[in-house]
């Protein structure tokens, strides 16, 4: 038979209720440090992210403006002559279309070098026939479009893709033209014909592939597009066999800061609009987010010097002749998409003014995001060589 024996009270062992205690409160140490340390590294990692973000939406922004803006007033082999030597001969095109200007400027009231604008969030975006964008030479006309105040616009003018030799200039009613098809023109496009002495603006009504020679087309530039052509028009263009012609896309593009669909809770970004088929600003397309303000600066040749140096950098709203802007610089201002990118408002430096809260300074931002500053000045190659 098993003999058992008996449990003392002094065989039983365990944690007294101090052992206790103190061993949650070092397990609570413990996790509270680890919560510390994962809410740390992830707020870290934040921060890289959206600054990694930043820096990737800012130089793709000035990317696209800088190849832009660079061609301004390019207009092919007429680039040498003024703009207002082109004879246009569309039918009471609208008054926004403007491509003798080669670059037009507006700037954002209140918002010239060493003005406070404090950043804001949810700002709704107004209409550009307001006094919020003004331009210091007369005869530009802005086209009507939603975009964020306090933020500059620009649009930009110039000969986009391959020039096409002209191969024949018909006159009549309506004018006929056949080019090069590398040219890439198609039907309702605005096109410059030149013989590189004197140029046309037409728009091109009707398209079609020749059959022989294929690497041709047969332009009409009738009526039947919108504006389209003049009835009676005469094509001011030469062409002979020593003498050619060539035909080139025209483009006009605004970039400006806005809104997707216009909405304030969005993020601004940066837009653009091209030509539209019918001489107006194209639907909006949306390039880069993160973009909450552009301010941009014209390089004028003032004295006009055979050196073709600039003399000054001024915002659209003071200069009074675009013809003599020969370079631009652009700052914008980025910001992280997300809140709550940093533990804190973070200073910044914009547009000649600190932003820190200190006394002449602009206001703290209202929010946790990262800004950075982008800047780049940049020549217009055509303006630059001289005229």
């Amino acid at each position: 038979m098993m003999q058992t024996t008996p449990l003392k009270s002094t065989d039983c062992k365990g944690l007294s209720l101090i052992e206790l205690l103190v061993s949650m409160v070092l397990g609570l140490t413990l996790a509270t440090g680890v919560v510390q340390i994962y809410a740390g590294s992830n707020t870290t990692e934040r921060d890289r992210e959206a600054r990694q973000r930043i820096q990737e939406n800012g130089r793709f922004a000035m990317s696209f403006l800088s190849q832009e803006i660079r061609m301004g007033g390019y207009l092919g082999c007429l680039s040498s002559l003024e703009g207002a030597t082109v004879n246009n001969i569309l039918d009471v095109p609208p008054a926004t279309f403007q491509p003798r200007y080669g670059i037009q400027g507006w700037e954002a009231t209140g918002t010239n070098p060493g003005v406070i604008n404090n950043s804001a969030n949810n700002v709704a975006v107004v209409a550009t026939n307001t006094a919020e964008w003004t331009n210091g030479e007369v005869g530009h006309v802005i086209p009507t479009i939603n975009a964020v105040p306090n933020s500059d616009i620009v649009r930009i003018w110039s000969a986009a893709g391959t020039a096409g030799l002209v191969s024949s200039i018909t006159q009549g009613t309506p004018p006929v033209i056949q080019a090069e098809s590398n040219a890439g023109i198609v039907a309702n496009d605005f096109v410059l014909i030149s013989d590189c002495q004197q140029a046309d603006f037409v728009q091109a009504c009707v398209v079609a592939a020749d059959a022989a020679p294929a690497t041709t087309s047969t332009i009409t530039l009738s009526t039947a597009c919108n504006p389209g052509n003049e009835a009676a028009a005469v094509i001011s263009t030469q062409i002979s066999a020593g003498n050619p012609a060539e035909a080139v896309k025209l483009e006009g593009t605004m970039f400006y800061v806005g809104k997707r669909a216009d909405a304030a809770a969005n993020p601004p970004a940066l837009f653009r609009r091209q030509l539209s088929a019918t001489g107006t600003a194209d639907a909006a397309e949306e390039l880069i987010e993160g973009v909450e303000s552009m301010q941009i600066l014209y390089g004028i040749n003032v004295d006009q010097d055979v050196r073709n140096t600039v003399d000054t950098y001024i915002p659209a709203n003071l200069v009074t002749d675009f013809s003599k802007v020969i370079s631009v610089r652009v700052s914008l201002l980025m910001q992280s998409v997300e809140d709550g990118s940093v533990p804190s408002p973070q200073t910044y430096t914009f547009n000649g003014v600190v932003y820190d809260g200190g006394v002449g300074n602009g206001s703290l931002p209202a929010d946790d995001r990262v800004r950075r500053v982008f800047v780049n000045t940049i020549s217009l190659r055509n303006r630059a060589l001289g005229t």
